[in-house]
């Protein structure tokens, strides 16, 4: 076997080896994606459905405090709660959120196993 030969056998298993390490990665990137994505939409289903009970339970509580009451303070109250959840959430805001982006996209990013 000559030397022009076996240059062209190297040249083509190079090829296909970078072929495969493409597809390799295209693979990763699409799984790792596709977790992201399932985890940000099963958090954004359960953040609707805890902002809905959440909601209706207000009311509830809102016309309770003002039958209690006779007078509509409860809506005062029950609006000064939710001022101060805010607040809360704005302040911790960082470690709420974003923390928990970056560590969801490094989970499905970068495997245990490498």
């Amino acid at each position: 076997m000559d030397i022009d030969t076996s240059l062209g056998i190297i040249g083509k298993d190079v090829q296909e080896y970078v072929k495969l390490a493409v597809d390799e990665a295209k693979l990763k990137t699409t799984r790792a994606l596709s977790n992201a994505l399932s985890q940000f939409l099963a958090s954004l289903v359960i953040i609707c459905t805890v902002s809905l009970v959440l909601g209706l339970l207000s009311i509830a509580l809102l016309q309770w405090i003002n039958g209690l009451l006779g007078a509509p303070w409860g809506t005062l109250l029950v609006a000064a709660f939710f001022v101060l959840v805010l607040i809360v959430l704005c302040a911790c805001r960082k470690n709420l959120f974003r923390d928990m982006f970056v560590k969801l996209f490094i989970d499905a990013f970068y495997d245990e196993d490498e």
